[in-house]
């Protein structure tokens, strides 16, 4: 049994893939896999994942998807899954330089896909974002069926990733699924990143800052726990062939509201610093997720308010351990700034 939904054809020692694996959602979707019995690489070029996120016990490569060696690496590897969460993932950047992001998003997935294809690998499952590709949809929750419109570059650019995933199906019969995220959060999210609110919320309010919000806050978002997503990944696995699944909880909350919430876990007790909207930002989303419930069996389990008291608790501890090591740093500055004076031994005397 791999995964408790267990594909017959594979065996417990199935080897995957899986770029960004030492990102944030990547990190604990490798230990997701090595749980269940998977043979696990890595491909990351630690731009914003980190190595102490990584599980010792995956195979790590330090590469970008444009590098030459990314087909030798899967013909070293030779995994039978590649699970695709590599991304230039800032909305803001990508508004900024849409060519870096194209290079990364669409020219690195298309790469990455060629020689998944070429190489025999059995599935792709590829992690899109149904956060940002719909657009401002008329109707909320919004379904697959919803039209896509993506206002960002790196919107557009996790399209196009889908429509090469179709197309390769379509040519040379490269399985996938893609899941399209809502806003995923939970410990290991950066809270001195520039995406993810709630980290960053977390981070400012227990080191006694200001959080900004940028517009009115009453901006509504679909917040899903990243071990829900992880577990979407896993689902994918055996169900799923060929199909596009929206994963999120279908609940519109405001960030407004989420200030509020995490300012009573918090104990903050300051008011927000409101800042201009930005420009290419989506108003409110949420997600219907029913398509992933009847066809991979998957449903969010993890409550929003479970989510968020687990998401303080990480970053408070992760604080708490920079602040340490901050401290040990200094007493050894210190010490070899002032050396201790010799001590005669009596040898002389």
């Amino acid at each position: 049994m791999i995964d408790g939904n267990g594909r017959d054809d594979l065996t417990v020692r199935t080897k995957v893939l899986v770029t960004g694996g030492a990102g944030f959602i990547g990190s604990h979707l490798v230990d997701g896999l090595l749980d269940n019995g998977y043979d696990v690489a890595v491909v990351d070029n630690l731009s914003s994942g980190q190595l102490r996120n990584l599980n010792h016990r995956a195979t790590f490569h330090h590469a970008e998807l444009n590098d030459v060696r990314l087909t030798q690496i899967i013909q070293r590897e030779r995994p039978e899954i590649v699970f695709h969460l590599a991304a230039q993932s800032s909305v803001r950047r990508s508004a900024i330089d849409p060519v870096a992001d194209a290079d990364s998003n669409v020219m690195g997935t298309i790469r990455l896909i060629a020689a998944a294809a070429a190489e025999g690998v059995e599935k792709f499952i590829f992690s899109s974002t149904g956060g940002a590709i719909y657009g401002d949809p008329e109707t909320i929750p919004c379904d697959e069926g919803t039209p896509v419109n993506p206002l960002t570059p790196y919107a557009l650019s996790k399209y196009v990733g889908e429509q090469y995933l179709e197309l390769f199906n379509e040519t040379y019969g490269l399985d996938y699924t893609i899941l399209r995220y809502a806003n995923v959060y939970g410990p290991g999210q950066n809270p001195d990143g520039e995406a993810g609110v709630i980290a960053i919320f977390a981070g400012m309010m227990l080191g006694e800052r200001r959080p900004q919000i940028y517009g009115d806050g009453l901006q509504k978002r679909d917040f899903v726990y990243v071990s829900d997503v992880v577990k979407a990944n896993l689902a994918a696995v055996n169900r799923g062939d060929g199909r596009t699944y929206n994963i999120g909880t279908g609940q519109q909350v405001s960030i407004a509201r989420i200030y509020e919430l995490l300012r009573e876990i918090t104990g903050f007790d300051q008011e927000p610093d409101y800042r201009p909207r930005r420009t290419g930002e989506v108003l409110n989303i949420a997600l219907d997720s029913t398509r992933a419930e009847k066809e991979l069996k998957w449903t969010a389990e993890v409550s929003l308010e479970e989510g968020l008291k687990r998401s303080v608790e990480y970053v408070r501890a992760s604080l708490s351990q920079r602040t340490s090591r901050v401290g040990a740093m200094s007493d050894r500055r210190r010490h070899h700034a002032n050396p201790a004076p010799a001590v005669a031994d009596g040898s002389d005397g």
